[in-house]
This record gives structure tokens, sequence and C-alpha cells, in this order.
């Protein structure tokens, strides 16, 4: 399967995250029923199938439909597995772990870029079960072994304590947590300093699937309607818009970046006549492109394939951004424990992304250029982490998982939004898509200017106020 014309590979991120985003929260009123663990089964094991499949597919649009199944499923796991593991750990230890965690994800972005530029220049042919594998569909295959690790992981993991107690297994609750005593401090089992669990009178009441489900989803709109209430609406579209703007500037130039470069690197220069060198738009131009020559006098030039030559040292320049992005944020997660230092951060990162995004247009060659998109995807992860522990500062507790689950939301529409403006507007009106990008990050900084108060409002009188109402 060759790479496809200019745009359209372009559009086939979006074709995963649109459904990991749309179906997300129906994982959330399943869990309760089925338990995470067999979720993680199931969804895993559909997965890794597809994964496989889509390296040995023929046509394009089977490759996008299979993408498009496999990002359904993915969205499972990737919801629940904090909440699945976060179960498992006190609250003394949650907070750390969650940093150490989402420290490893972000580390786990720099995989698909370090074995991008290990294995696709290679010129490998490997017949399986009689069909041929270049290096690309060997890149995918091997791009399917964690969600294959990832299922066998969860095979052997057992239910969380939480979810045992919720369905009336205390018993089983009671050996999970004297094995993870044991396990924690050497102690024997027997040492366990509790010895029975006893099950709220609530839980041990079989209520309908459907009237737990419809509770939760009124819990979920009752909170989102207390959130855009006169109290806490100016906290809320806060931190609402500036992650919008720093997650739709962050996914949009993280994957646009590799194609980006590999069309700059297939630019002809020897049909450049200008005096002046040429900006990053007039190097996008397809026109100008060395794929691009045999098709300038077909008259279907805009539906030609381009088969373009991909560099090693794209993947490379991939890593180096991916590892800037996880060092970087790491380092600014230790210093912003003030709300001045947030802010401080915040404005710095907003800014340098508002003059890189109006500078990459004119910077004078690709390492210029490389450096200036690197800018502005460290700079937007960095300000997305202050975001959240603004909101962290500024939304009440009883309010607070809506809303990090509203901005995640909010995170992933705009990853969809930013992915499909940014692919059309490139083709037409390069200069608006940066200059946008730019525009963007300039009302993110002017709003930054503004730091919201943290809601006074009593955590113990909002939850009264929310049972009271449902």
């Amino acid at each position: 399967m060759r790479p496809r014309a200019h745009v359209l590979p372009e559009r086939r991120p979006s074709r995963v995250s649109l459904p990991m985003t749309t179906t997300a929260f129906i994982w959330d009123y399943i869990t309760p029923y089925v338990g995470m663990r067999m979720l993680f089964i199931l969804a895993l094991l559909g997965d890794s199938i597809l994964n496989i499949v889509s390296s040995g597919v023929q046509s394009y649009y089977v490759f996008l439909l299979v993408k498009f199944v496999s990002g359904v499923l993915a969205g499972g796991p990737l919801a629940m597995v904090m909440t699945y593991l976060t179960e498992f750990h006190s609250a003394r230890y949650k907070p750390r772990f969650t940093t150490w965690a989402g420290f490893l994800f972000a580390v786990a972005n720099m995989v698909p870029a370090v074995l991008g530029f290990t294995i696709l220049p290679l010129d490998w042919h490997i017949d399986i079960f009689g069909r041929g594998y270049n290096s690309w569909r060997i890149y995918l295959l091997i791009c399917s072994i964690p969600p294959v690790i990832g299922l066998m992981t969860s095979a052997m993991l057992p239910d969380s304590p939480k979810y045992l107690m919720s369905i009336g297994r205390s018993d089983v609750a009671l050996r999970l947590l004297r094995r993870m005593y044991h396990m924690n401090t050497g102690q024997p089992l027997e040492a366990f300093p509790i010895k029975t669990l006893l099950i709220p009178q609530k839980t041990q009441l079989t209520r309908p699937v459907l009237e737990v489900s419809l509770e939760k989803m009124r819990v979920s709109l009752y909170n989102t309607k207390l959130l855009l209430s006169t109290a806490y609406l100016p906290a809320f579209c806060f931190v609402s818009f500036l992650q919008f703007g720093s997650m739709l500037g962050f996914n949009t130039m993280r994957l646009w970046v590799p194609h980006m470069f590999i069309i700059l690197n297939n630019f002809n220069a020897n049909n450049w006549t200008s005096d002046t060198r040429p900006t990053m738009c007039e190097m996008l131009d397809r026109r100008a492109a060395l794929p691009g020559q045999r098709y300038l006098n077909r008259s279907n030039f805009d539906d030609a394939c381009f088969e373009w030559t991909i560099n090693p040292v794209i993947y490379q320049n991939s890593t180096m951004i991916a590892s800037s992005a996880v060092v970087f944020s790491f380092l600014a997660g230790f210093i912003m424990n003030t709300k001045l230092r947030k802010q401080i951060i915040i404005l710095t990162a907003f800014l340098i992304s508002v003059a890189s995004s109006f500078g990459i247009n004119w910077a004078q060659s690709p390492p210029y250029m490389l450096t200036l998109a690197a800018a502005v995807i460290v700079t937007t992860r960095i300000a997305g982490n202050v975001v959240t522990a603004v909101n962290v500062d500024v939304i009440p507790i009883p309010l607070r998982a809506s809303s990090t689950s509203v901005l995640a939301t909010i995170g992933n529409i705009a990853a969809i939004v930013g992915n499909l403006i940014f692919s059309a507007l490139l083709g037409t009106e390069c200069i608006v898509a940066f200059t946008g990008l730019g525009c963007l990050f300039t009302g993110c900084f002017c709003l930054s200017l503004f730091f919201p108060q943290p809601v006074r409002e009593s955590p113990k009188k909002l939850a009264q106020e929310i049972t009271t109402k449902l």
C-alpha cells in the first residue's frame, strides 16, 4: 500500500481519534457490570487482532476502516487504565503513582518514532503466509506487539478490591488485600490487620442495570450543569478554553510534523528560480515536490497518488521532539507548585508558541523550521499539564471528576478539529494554517493573564446539594 496523495494520509489520525473520543464515555457505564479487567481482555484481544490484520491489508480504505474499529476498542482500555490501576493504591500514593504513570505514557509516545527510523529505512522483504511484507508492513506488525503484551498482562491481573466490594464479594477482596499486604511488606498473610470487610447496605441490594446507568448519567449531567452555573462558569471556561487551545496545538503539530518534513525533503530545489529562499509553504506546495513532476501536465493532478521518498532522519527528528516534550514537561511538573509559577510557566509556554507559529513559515531552512515546530509541540504539552493542575486548584472536589472528564473530552475534540482543519488549510491556504495557530495561541496567552480564583464553595455543602437534587 503506497502513501496517498498529500492530504489523505493526514486525516488518518482523526479516523482513530474520532472513535476513541465518541465512544470512551460508553465504557464508564459498562464497567460496573462486567469489570474493568474483563473489558481490558476483550478490548485488547480485538485490538490486537485488528492491528495484526491492518499490517496485511492491501486497500487504503479497508486500512482506515480497520483502524477506525481499532480506535473504538482502544478507547476502552485507554479511558479505564488509570482508574483501574489507582484502585490498587491508597490515597497517600495515588498522586505519586499518577505522576509517574503519566511520565511512562509520554515515554511510550517515543517508541513508534524510534522504531520508525530503525526499521523503515531497511530494505526488508519477507513472505508471511504467502503474503509479501516490506519494511513498512513489518513496522505495523511490530507496533501490534504492545496490545498483545497488554492482553497477556491484563489476563494475569485480578479485579480491583473496589470492584469486588461493589459486587458483594468481600471475601475475595479481603484475600486480595492480604496478598497485596504480603507483597508490599513481606509480612505473612495472617499479619494483615483487617480481619473482615463489611459491605454497605446499598451495595448489597441488586439494582437494575438500566436504573443504575441512568442515575450515573443524571449525576454526570447535573455536575456539568453546576459547572456551567454562575459560580463555576468563569473558572470552568478558563480551563476549558486553554485545554482546547493547548491540545489542538500539541496534537496538530505532533501528528503533522513528520509528514510535513517528508514533503520538505522531497522539495525540488533545482526548479526554484527565485532569488530568495523558499518559505515553508512554498516548499510544501505539492507542485514543487519531486514525486509530482511526472503529473504536472495531467488534468487529474489533484487526484494523483504520490510515492514519497522517506528519509530516516524524519523519525530521528520525531524522536528528539518527543524526548524534549517528555523531559521538559516532567521538569516543569516539579516547579509549578505555586499559583504564580503556574501562571509564569503557562504564559511563557504560550508566548513561545505564538512566536514559533507566526515565524515557522519564514524560517530560512528546514532545521530552523524543525526547531520552531518542536517549540510549539513542547510548549503546548507543558501548557496542557499546567491546565490540568489549575483545574485541580480552582474546581471543588465534588465536581473535580466531572470537570476532568469534560476536559479530557475537550482535548480529544481539539485534536480531531485541529487535524481536520489543518489538513484542509494546508492544501489551500497554507499560510492561514500557521497564522491561525498563532492567533489561537495569542488568545490563550491573553486569557492566561487573568488566572481565576478557586471557587470558595464548601465541598460538604456541594455534596449535599448534589445528593438532594438527585
